[in-house]
C-alpha cells in the first residue's frame, strides 16, 4: 500500500514537471521571474529527449514498482510509455515523436518568451 501511494506521488510530480517543461513559458505572462527556472527545466527536458538520458523521476518510479513486486525494466521514455503514449495511440519509440515534442517545446515557449520580452 505505501508503495502505491509513493508511486502515485512520483507520477504526479513527474506529470507536473512534464507540463512545466512543455508550457511553463506561459507563466512568464503573469510572473516573469520563474522564466529562468523554466528555461533551465526546458533545456534539461529537451536534452533528456535528444541525448536519451534517463530522467531521475523515472528511475525512482521504476525502483518503487520493483519494490512493490512488479517486473519493471527501467528505460528511456518510461513515464511517457506508461502514462501518455497509450492514451495517444503511439508507441513513443519512433524518432519523429521526439522531434515533434522538442519542436513543440521550443516553438510554444519561444512564442511565450518573445511576447514577454517585447511587452516589457
Amino acid at each position: 500500500m505505501p508503495y502505491s501511494v509513493l508511486i502515485s506521488v512520483i507520477a504526479l510530480i513527474h506529470f507536473g514537471f512534464v507540463v512545466f517543461v512543455i508550457a511553463g513559458g506561459v507563466l512568464a505572462f503573469r510572473w516573469p521571474k520563474p522564466i529562468w527556472w523554466h528555461l533551465s527545466c526546458a533545456c534539461y527536458g529537451v536534452l533528456i529527449m535528444i541525448v536519451g538520458w534517463q530522467c531521475p523521476l523515472s528511475d525512482v518510479e521504476a525502483w518503487l514498482r520493483r519494490q512493490r513486486g512488479e517486473s519493471v525494466v527501467p528505460g528511456e521514455w518510461a513515464f511517457l510509455d506508461h502514462y501518455v503514449w497509450p492514451l495517444v495511440g503511439v508507441q513513443g519509440t519512433e524518432w519523429f515523436i521526439a522531434v515533434a515534442l522538442v519542436m513543440a517545446i521550443v516553438v510554444f515557449n519561444f512564442r511565450a518568451y518573445r511576447a514577454v520580452w517585447f511587452r516589457s
